[in-house]
């Protein structure tokens, strides 16, 4: 369990430097990581102002997960939690993680729709 736990914790760690890669205008349209949609594909433009928009809630989401996998994670790797209670914990961190990454892609696509005016 400790290792799903670990897994979970790391991808809250991509989504703050996914967040962080938005934010600052480093992260190229491509077909492998963002929010890849017809709309955000359609241009650069458009890409990097979704991006932007979605960039603080990629950060704070996956800094929450990140601090809560990480206050977990080493007591589970001691043997000093139950493998229940680090199920629970890890199944809970990844809905955080999937709620966060659809609100950020409808609030960075409304955003950026807003501001373009498209």
């Amino acid at each position: 369990m400790a290792v799903a736990l670990a897994m979970v914790t790391l991808a809250g760690l991509l989504l703050v430097a996914l967040g962080w890669l938005g934010l600052v205008g480093r992260l190229p349209r491509n077909g492998f990581a963002g929010i890849r949609t017809p709309y955000t594909m359609r241009s650069d433009e458009n890409w990097a102002a979704t991006h932007r928009a979605a960039a603080p809630v990629l950060i704070f989401g996956g800094i929450a997960v990140v601090m809560a996998g990480l206050a977990f994670l080493p007591f589970s790797l001691a043997g000093k939690l139950g493998n229940g209670l680090v199920g629970g914990v890890t199944v809970a961190l990844v809905v955080v993680l999937a709620a966060d990454v659809l609100v950020a892609w409808q609030y960075g696509v409304r955003r950026a729709k807003t501001e373009l005016g498209n």
